[in-house]
């Protein structure tokens, strides 16, 4: 259980950079150049993969000791969602849209890994 776990976060990191990059090449089209397109994805991507870790922990723990209902892990992930959307709207210097778009990353890639035959 807990290295298929560590596999999907793993193909999930992967898959990231790669819709990263497709949505930094598309933003290039849209708009001109932006480092703060570059720092929006950054932090988004990076708030979107501590959720999934911190998702995980909660798996194994329901797995290894029954614990259903995980209301801290729940609102520390709904916390670090807040504060990246926060950060995107508050700073100047990052894409509110850009830091956004990673949380909808894990419906494309758990989309893309329940096809895959194991």
């Amino acid at each position: 259980m807990q290295e298929d776990l560590t596999k999907e976060i793993r193909f999930a990191g992967i898959c990231t950079v790669v819709l990263d990059l497709i949505f930094w090449i598309i933003s290039l089209f849209v708009m001109k150049f932006s480092i703060a397109v570059i720092l929006g994805l950054l932090l988004g991507s990076i708030g979107m993969m501590a959720n999934l870790c911190l998702l995980r922990r909660s798996i194994l723990n329901a797995v290894r000791f029954g614990q259903t209902r995980d209301i801290k892990g729940y609102l520390f992930r709904v916390l670090i969602a807040s504060a990246v959307i926060a950060a995107g709207l508050m700073s100047e210097h990052v894409n509110a849209v850009a830091a956004v778009v990673p949380f909808l990353y894990p419906k494309i890639i758990f989309g893309i890994l329940s096809f895959r035959t194991k």
